[in-house]
């Protein structure tokens, strides 16, 4: 999986080559990978964005969406 982000017109984060963790149920990725992802790009989210991504399992899982709502950013679900 890979991840980015991108917003205006020049401002964008590196990208980010998650890779599957064999260990976890159907060989997919972990909510906690995103979340080190996410953290390592908390400084580029403007709380005045909608913070937009699919319905991936590790976007919704519970973790995650907790994440967003410490950080006080709005997303899409």
């Amino acid at each position: 999986m890979v991840w980015a982000a991108f917003w205006g017109f020049r401002n964008r984060t590196l990208l980010y080559i998650i890779d599957r963790d064999f260990k976890s149920k159907k060989n997919g990725f972990l909510a906690n990978l995103y979340i080190v992802v996410l953290d390592a790009n908390a400084r580029y989210i403007d709380n005045d964005l909608v913070f937009m991504q699919d319905n991936a399992s590790i976007h919704t899982a519970e973790k995650v969406k907790d994440w967003f709502k410490e950080q006080h950013v709005r997303t899409t679900d």
